[in-house]
């Protein structure tokens, strides 16, 4: 088992016991150890669905395929336990009763979708839908006859936890003869990007959940789509195909609906695609592989109870991840479980080799991972900056076991007096101290970091990486030898 050495010499008065506490944090969130969880939300939980398709315009050319666009979305996300609304051709009163009705689904929902496939213009950057009665004639009549994607946005992102918004809509702007010379320079070419956070509302709770956004274009932003010349537009044609394959994860279905598209319009039309999610997220689970039997940690999303760190055993595992990624190379999942197997061996090069390609391909839980080992210095030269930066881009994307990383210890028990007259001086600059620069950490030094903590709203933990991150102090850590 890995050992923390803590320097001879002065321990802090905050925790006698946070020696021990300290690497009891970092045997545990090496692996992501817990206790296993199976009833995640992609099977039990409430999943809702808004589908619009607008292909009969009054007022401007009609589209041959949105309705149709809508169809086979619609029917897809039926078949994968979605309470769908589905909405025809409406006029701009029926398009807010839709919209209207799927907020009032929204509360509580695991997963929300909204598609939407039709016209839509962008007006000073503002993306708007487009009923089958508008007929602007001015840019005035914007507001009142057209439909801002916004509205509709801020309530998924304040009510769902994963939100999936899609516009197959990147069409030419039908009103842009009638605009011409009446703030046609305010009129973008395509849509405008979608600007959406990862996370909007991360509660604190016992178990695992997943958050965040997918925002998904069939087209760049500034550029239009094709309508196609089949019954379905070749981004929903493309999407459609990805839906129903059984254990895709979603963020996996939307880049591969962007190569298919990319590859079958040979590069005319680029589809584009947010994707931030705090882990994994399936509309129906994939089998689990032997790589994940042997490997994966608990608390994931394939629906198995996971395997704790100190259980892995790794040439086991090892051979099975390998044999895993020769099928599926660039699998996310697979290769943080075999950076976890080299982890278990004490190969740590190997196992950060592993955890940053996993990273690189956006798998949040090996930003953790990643950070931890930096913090460490296993596999990797000890950083504690570039550890915390890891540990805050997956805090921010809401990963709860770094949140614990970065909170819930007190590394002043590694500090000598060199390292508290530093902690103070920081402290009285930040103006919560106004006593000595001697090193003596006593009451008045630990009620100013409070003080200092509580101001900034950090946890009251002692010398914690995200206190010592504001005060930025990281580089005042003394090294230690987990290896």
């Amino acid at each position: 088992m890995n050992k923390l050495q803590v320097p001879a010499g002065r321990i802090s008065a905050f925790s006698m016991p946070a020696v021990a506490a300290l690497l009891a944090l970092f045997l545990a969130l090496l692996p992501a150890g817990a206790k296993a969880q199976t009833n995640l939300f992609q099977d039990a939980g409430k999943r809702v669905a808004l589908v619009i398709g607008i292909s009969d315009y009054v007022n401007v050319p009609a589209l041959a395929n949105p309705v149709n666009d809508a169809g086979i979305i619609g029917k897809a996300l039926s078949g994968l336990r979605f309470d769908v609304i589905a909405v025809n051709d409406p006029d701009r009163a029926q398009l807010q009763a839709a919209m209207v009705e799927f907020v009032q689904k929204l509360d509580g929902a695991d997963i929300a979708v909204f598609f939407y496939a039709g016209h839509a213009i962008q007006v000073d950057s503002t993306n708007y839908l487009v009923p089958t009665d508008a007929a602007l004639t001015t840019i005035k009549d914007i507001g009142p006859q057209l439909i801002s994607l916004s509205s509709i946005v801020n309530d998924m992102d304040r009510l769902a936890k994963t939100k999936i918004v899609v516009l197959d809509a990147c069409r030419n702007n039908p009103f842009e003869d009638a605009l011409r010379g009446d703030g046609e320079d305010r009129i973008g070419r395509g849509l405008a990007v979608v600007e959406a956070d990862a996370v909007t509302h991360v509660e604190e709770h016992e178990g695992f959940n997943t958050y965040g956004s997918i925002i998904a274009f069939s087209a760049a932003a500034g550029t239009t789509a094709t309508d196609g010349e089949g019954a379905n537009s070749p981004y929903t044609a493309a999407l459609s195909e990805q839906l129903v394959r059984p254990g895709i994860e979603v963020g996996q279905m939307f880049r591969t609906a962007a190569a298919n598209v990319m590859r079958e319009t040979a590069g005319l039309q680029r589809p584009e695609y947010i994707v931030r999610l705090t882990d994994e997220v399936y509309f129906s689970r994939p089998q689990p592989s032997d790589c994940d039997y042997f490997a994966i940690a608990p608390y994931n999303q394939v629906g198995i109870p996971g395997v704790e760190f100190d259980s892995i055993k790794p040439a086991r595992a090892i051979a099975a991840c390998q044999e895993a990624l020769e099928a599926e190379p660039e699998h996310p999942r697979f290769l943080h479980n075999l950076g976890r197997a080299y982890d278990a061996a004490s190969e740590y090069g190997r196992a950060v080799e592993y955890y940053r390609r996993s990273s690189d391909l956006g798998y949040v839980p090996a930003y953790s991972t990643l950070g931890v080992m930096y913090i460490n210095g296993q596999g990797t030269g000890q950083d504690f900056v570039e550890g915390v930066r890891l540990l805050k881009h997956a805090a921010g994307l809401g990963y709860r076991l770094s949140k614990v990383a970065l909170r819930n210890q007190d590394f002043s028990v590694l500090f000598h007096q060199k390292e508290f007259e530093r902690l103070q001086s920081a402290l009285k600059t930040a103006g919560y101290y106004n006593g000595k620069i001697d090193g003596d950490f006593g009451s008045g030094s630990k009620r100013a970091l409070e003080e200092f903590q509580k101001a900034e709203g950090l946890a009251l933990n002692g010398a914690t990486l995200e206190t010592l991150d504001r005060l930025s102090l990281l580089e005042t850590i003394p090294h230690y030898d987990l290896n």
